[in-house]
């Protein structure tokens, strides 16, 4: 406390500043002189009918979307539950009565490599014309050699 009285003996307790006498009684008018003026409110623009209907026709559809994204999976989901080899539908039944097998013709081996392949192919055709004939293709002129 002795150095808070020493300042203040010092110093003294005036800040310094003074308000001129007179300042506040009419500051509120100088400043509302001063500032400019205030802009009118804009008048509210009138909605068409189309802006009013917008978000709940928005909302409708959205709804709409949603339950047909339901419908779909639910019918999906219980079709799926329906169907077993037992009772296949008719175009299933059908088809699988009609099938005979696979082509027996030609099987591909899936362990031959290119270069078997092209071997086991050239063996069983001769020239280009057996090729052709056997698969019903004709080369071009420019790609057939002529052999």
């Amino acid at each position: 406390m002795k150095n808070e009285d020493f300042l203040q003996d010092k110093i003294g307790r005036d800040p310094g500043f003074r308000v001129p006498d007179g300042y506040f009684e009419d500051f509120t008018i100088k400043t509302m002189e001063s500032l400019p003026p205030y802009p009118e409110q804009p008048k509210p623009v009138r909605l068409t009918a189309w802006q009013r209907v917008k978000p709940y026709v928005y909302m409708a559809a959205m709804f709409a979307g949603i339950w047909l994204t339901m419908k779909m999976f639910h019918d999906v989901s219980t079709a799926a539950s329906r169907l077993s080899l037992d009772n296949p539908p008719e175009a299933v039944a059908y088809a699988m009565a009609s099938y005979d097998g696979p082509e027996t013709s030609y099987m591909y081996d899936n362990n031959l490599n290119d270069y078997e392949l092209m071997k086991e192919v050239g063996e069983e055709y001769a020239s280009m014309d057996a090729f052709e004939d056997a698969f019903g293709y004709e080369l071009q002129e420019e790609y057939d050699r002529g052999e």
